[in-house]
């Protein structure tokens, strides 16, 4: 009978590779078993059977590698040294060989040969003697740590707690108000109707999660497979179907909105309470990518269950239902990032006075945000919204209409040159100035991102030059830069209003919100308790956290349903404290700023706080990006 060799010592886990390590990958050595080659043997790789000279474990001096070899390859005053400590372990080693070699199963390591076999004893101080064909090096990870299931299950919990808040918001109180519209309106019926299925059937996962919490770790992910893989099962497609009528339903709720001044009425006071935290329509949006955001959760136990040789079963109904959620994912996409931008350009147009105008099929809003724009007497304070076809300029002021701001120019894309720089030196030595080049008129001024508008207005300004079709104007009634009564005029200093469009927050905090930015609103979320701390204060304070739409907003506890408090992370920027800080509890503590404005948080574990300030930095839209020690931390 042919007994198996194996080329390769497996090990169980990874070998931080340094200048003198052996192994110089990552990856996971699997022993393979071969059968004896028929070949001719290397006369350098031969070893006899009879051969007692031990396989010896090396430890690198300069990176701490483990080594297997020989010792002969070393000098022969080591090899001496080293046979007088061993001399009274060689013959108990070599029996042990022996009786190796006369069983089935060989541990061997070695190159293959026809005469020979190579036997990697058990050393009694690092390996535990076994019979088993694989054997295992260990070195301790230096790493940060790695992700716990009872972590991701925990926040896989908080997040389903969080959207089955939005349901009850959204199918009792939002639909008490407006019952009476919605008897009236068909696709409001099937919309409410569509929301109503949903719960019952998110419900036994969500219990199955919230019971998982209670239980060992060894016994966590046998209740949440099968329960999670059933219910995307049974939700894949409703949510299908409610992803195709979704445009319809906007549309419907935006028909009533702009025709019925009673519904706008209940809406607007519906959404200026505190109950209602964001908008509806960022809402139902929520809702609607659900699933979509259970992917990188779902991932992160997938990631789990592989790395620590979990249950098969187990396994494999975490990987289906990603599959599954990856399948809806794709094919739902294009629809999923229109709807996004068609909502946002909704919303600007509430912002603008430019009801049913800017949403036309073939134009798209790039960026919208704060610059300072060249005047007669002296630099003004204006908002900018590029279109996919032109560029409007407003100003904020009192409006008629309740409008928070009033666009009074517009400029055609088609044809414009830009120059990066003062052109005409009329900005007063302002810096991250911008001069666009017209054949009529030239238009100054200064953004505090320069770059993110620079990129935008130059693939917007190419994409209008091949557009076959001249969009019709925006803005029916002009008025002249020096027309406008800046008596009138508020600044952004002045103090916000309770609840702020990103428009209006881009005016306040002197920043832009970009193309990219608004597809981040619904699927970049997180919530969790996190531990508040304000820089004069003493203590920490427990809050529940619920981050959504570029916005913290914070909670006694995850069953309040109105808000303490809610902060806008656009313009923030997220680091770790600093000695300057006095921050004496500094574990898994990190920091917003923005100005004068600190606030400092801190969570239970690790794996918390990477997840909340990754979340928080995608949100934040920061100029200025991480610090040094922060990129650090969280390996970016």
């Amino acid at each position: 009978v042919q007994e198996p060799l194996y080329q390769t010592v497996n090990k169980k886990r990874d070998i931080i590779i340094g200048i003198n390590s052996t192994f110089s990958s990552e990856t996971i050595c699997t022993s393979e078993p071969i059968m004896k080659s028929n070949k001719k043997p290397r006369k350098r790789m031969s070893r006899s059977t009879n051969d007692t000279t031990e396989l010896t474990r090396f430890d690198s001096s300069d990176s701490g590698g483990v080594s297997i070899g020989d010792p002969t390859a070393g000098s022969s005053d080591s090899l001496r040294l080293m046979k007088r400590e061993h001399s009274s372990e060689y013959q108990l080693r070599h029996d042990y060989a022996v009786v190796m070699k006369t069983s089935q199963s060989t541990a061997s390591v070695g190159t293959p040969s026809k005469e020979i076999e190579m036997s990697l004893e058990n050393d009694i101080d690092n390996y535990a003697p076994s019979c088993s064909s694989e054997y295992y090096i260990t070195r301790k990870d230096f790493g940060k740590p790695e992700p716990q299931l009872a972590n991701v299950l925990k926040e896989f919990y908080w997040k389903e707690v969080v959207y089955s808040k939005d349901m009850r918001l959204l199918n009792e109180s939002f639909f008490y108000k407006i019952k009476e519209h919605v008897a009236e309106c068909r696709f409001l019926k099937e919309l409410f109707g569509s929301l109503k299925e949903l719960p019952p059937i998110h419900q036994p996962f969500v219990d199955a999660l919230k019971e998982s919490m209670n239980e060992p770790d060894d016994s966590k992910a046998s209740m949440v497979a099968p329960v999670l893989l059933a219910t995307v099962h049974n939700l894949t497609p409703l949510y299908q179907s409610f992803v195709q009528n979704f445009p319809i339903y906007i549309s419907a709720l935006d028909q009533l909105y702009r025709s019925k001044i009673a519904f706008r009425t209940i809406m607007s006071k519906f959404e200026s309470s505190k109950e209602c935290y964001t908008q509806v329509n960022w809402l139902l949006l929520k809702i609607l990518n659900r699933l979509i955001n259970w992917q990188p959760v779902l991932a992160r136990v997938i990631e789990i269950q592989l790395s620590e040789c979990g249950n098969d079963t187990e396994t494999t109904a975490f990987g289906v239902a990603m599959d599954k959620i990856i399948e809806f994912a794709k094919k739902t996409k294009a629809t999923r990032q229109s709807l996004e931008e068609y909502i946002h350009v909704l919303q600007v147009e509430r912002d603008t006075g430019l009801v049913g105008i800017l949403t036309h099929p073939n134009r798209k809003i790039l960026r919208v945000g704060f610059v300072l724009r060249s005047a007669r007497r002296a630099p003004c304070c204006r908002i900018m919204v590029l279109c996919s076809d032109r560029i409007l300029f407003g100003h904020r002021g009192p409006n008629l209409d309740g409008n928070f701001f009033t666009v009074h120019a517009e400029f055609k894309l088609k044809g414009m040159m830009i120059d990066e720089g003062d052109t005409y030196k009329v900005m007063d030595g302002e810096k991250d100035v911008i001069t666009l080049h017209n054949a009529d008129i030239s238009i100054v001024f200064a953004a505090p991102d320069r770059a993110s508008w620079i990129e935008d207005i130059t693939e917007a300004i190419k994409n209008a030059a091949r557009a076959k079709i001249d969009l019709p104007s925006l803005v029916m009634e002009k008025k002249e830069e020096n027309d406008i009564d800046m008596t009138k005029v508020l600044l952004p200093e002045e103090s916000p209003v309770s609840k702020m469009s990103p428009l209006q927050i881009c005016w306040y905090r002197k920043c832009s919100f970009g193309r990219k930015d608004v597809n981040k609103m619904i699927t970049n979320t997180m919530c969790g308790y996190l531990k508040r701390k304000l820089r004069n204060s003493s203590g920490w304070q427990d809050l529940w956290v619920v981050m959504c739409c570029h916005t913290l907003y914070f909670y006694r506890n995850h069953n309040e349903r109105e808000p303490l408090a809610h902060l806008s992370l656009m313009d923030y920027g997220v680091g770790l404290p600093t000695v300057a800080d006095n921050i004496d509890n500094h574990e898994n503590c990190f920091k917003l700023f923005y100005g004068s404005h600190t606030y400092f948080f801190r969570t239970d574990s690790y794996y918390f706080f990477e997840r909340w300030v990754d979340s928080i930095f995608q949100a934040a839209i920061s100029r200025d990006s991480l610090d040094v020690v922060t990129a650090l931390a969280l390996r970016i």
